[in-house]
């Protein structure tokens, strides 16, 4: 990055001018003691009932035909899986997550892209910028196989601050994006056993993976993947959707533009600020 220097203008006033002050970086909880339980637990089925042969279950997420995860992106399971965030939001200290009145336009891509810029700015960390076409390549690739992205070809790569490929990248498994949200970022730590932690990266307490898809989304990992920064303002990301033998594949992928930004097809500023409240 270069600067630009201008020749200062002598002071002829006896009061020194006040330097502006620099905006102070948010303090932003990137590993939690813990994890955090969701509360409505939208990852068991709870009680069901039986009724003119039909059985309904507590939890709207599943239904007698489905299996964890199968994909559903209906408004009862959505609100279900947005009351357990917000509550794991207000133990964490953070304001409760607002989804966009278009969220239901939308596609899987789309929110998976929404709900990480909800999680970084409601932690009043700049968005990511908006969707772009080669990453989102890699990232329909990485959902395709049941992988973890890659750096995408056809993307100019810049570097981060240790000089080190400036990208993140997570995969996941759930009824939607809400659901994989809340366990990468709720529920990436240790828990106990092996056969417990959802986080397959996280092999013991205090292990570097334990919490590095929380991290990478919000845009550092130390230890792990130095990822694009907490306060990269020129971030882009993609995004991707399949279901591989019944079950749903969701993977997240920023990057960190070299030079100019590459265009975009979807953005934070045009196609979500508009429809937040």
């Amino acid at each position: 990055m270069s600067t630009r220097v201008s020749t200062p203008t002598p002071i002829t006033s006896p009061n020194p001018v006040p330097k502006p002050s620099a905006a102070p970086t948010p303090s932003v909880r990137l590993t939690l003691g813990a994890n955090i339980t969701p509360v409505p637990n939208f990852m068991v089925s709870g009680l069901g009932t039986f009724d003119n042969g039909v059985v309904t279950y507590q939890n709207p997420c599943i239904t007698p035909q489905s299996t964890w995860p199968v994909f559903t992106n209906d408004v009862a399971c959505t609100t279900y899986i947005l009351g357990a965030i917000n509550n794991a939001r207000a133990v964490e200290g953070v304001r409760a997550m607002h989804l966009p009145s278009n969220w239901f336009s939308l596609t899987p891509q789309q929110q998976l892209f929404v709900v990480a810029d909800l999680e970084r700015t409601d932690r009043d960390l700049p968005p990511y910028v908006g969707l772009n076409a080669a990453l989102s390549a890699e990232a329909q690739h990485a959902a395709l196989t049941n992988n973890d992205p890659g750096i995408a070809s056809g993307f100019a790569i810049g570097t981060d601050a240790q000089g080190s490929p400036g990208m993140g990248g997570a995969w996941g498994g759930g009824f939607n994006a809400l659901a994989t949200d809340y366990v990468w970022m709720y529920l990436d730590g240790w828990a106990g056993s092996a056969a417990a932690t959802s986080n397959i990266a996280c092999t013991s307490p205090g292990n570097a993976g334990c919490w590095a898809h929380r991290e990478e989304l919000l845009g550092t990992a130390p230890g792990f993947n130095p990822g694009v920064g907490l306060m990269a303002t020129t971030a882009e990301m993609g995004t991707g959707y399949a279901v591989v033998a019944g079950h749903a594949s969701l993977v997240d992928l920023i990057e960190l533009p070299k030079g100019g930004m590459p265009p975009m097809y979807f953005t934070w500023a045009a196609n979500v600020v508009p429809y937040l409240d």
